[in-house]
């Protein structure tokens, strides 16, 4: 474990001296604020000012906002491993007692364990929706989707300013909640090849206690994410060897 401290504690520097990598930690935090003491105020006002009910939304708003946790601390494990391909530091690493596979297991945990807390936190204090057991489930989806952004950064951008360049576009991976709600079936399947699109669907089909929907949105996301998350490893190895 001293090994893995040594990097964390490393991370930890480097995430201090870049603004950007903070975003990955703080962005969610302040999601989670504006959704807890913010979206209250709005729905009261936009009730009062104009009989618009807001709350109607708040499981749409719950799910979209957390969509952006895996991507925030992808982003974050993606620009330092791109910063780690480009100083040759893998190489380092793959000599070392860590080994490259070491390295390749940290990096996928980290931000997979970062998304998980910070949307298990989300769900239950953002006020937005009840937190029940099946969320276990999206939280699975979500802990696989963060190092799923990671590996999309750090294997096809060139460089740092093409990773944040890439985070950007990646950014167009949060429609996959508002395929999953605004959508009507079967036309809704056409978003199904965006990763954000299972999770969404999964918690609408929880929040409808549609018991069959639960397991099949599951399993097929389980199987899309995982087949992911293989194609990208691969794709990353091959890049940096």
């Amino acid at each position: 474990m001293k090994k893995y401290h040594t990097l964390f504690l490393s991370d930890i520097r480097h995430a201090g001296l870049d603004p950007v990598l903070m975003v990955g930690i703080f962005a969610p935090l302040a999601l989670l604020v504006v959704s807890r003491f913010g979206f209250p105020i709005v729905a009261e006002w936009l009730t009062n000012g104009y009989a618009f009910d807001l709350n109607e939304y708040s499981s749409f708003a719950a799910i979209f906002l957390v969509m952006t946790f895996p991507m925030l601390t992808g982003m974050m494990t993606g620009l330092l491993m791109l910063d780690e391909r480009d100083e040759n530091i893998i190489s380092y690493y793959a000599i070392t007692p860590l080994m490259r596979k070491g390295y390749m297991v940290y990096r996928l945990v980290l931000p997979s364990v970062l998304c998980t807390l910070l949307s298990l936190v989300y769900f239950i204090v953002s006020g937005l929706s009840n937190f029940q057991l099946e969320h276990i489930c999206i939280l699975l989806l979500l802990a696989i989707e963060a190092p799923c952004f990671a590996l999309f950064l750090a294997s096809f951008a060139a460089n740092k300013v093409e990773g944040l360049a890439l985070s950007k576009i990646g950014g167009l991976f949060i429609a996959g909640p508002i395929v999953a709600y605004f959508i009507p079936s079967p036309w809704q399947f056409t978003g199904a090849w965006i990763p954000t699109y299972w999770p969404a669907k999964l918690f609408f089909a929880i929040e409808d206690a549609s018991g069959f929907s639960v397991i099949a949105c599951f399993m097929v996301g389980l199987i899309f994410h995982l087949s992911l998350l293989s194609i990208l490893v691969r794709v990353f190895i091959k890049r940096i060897d």
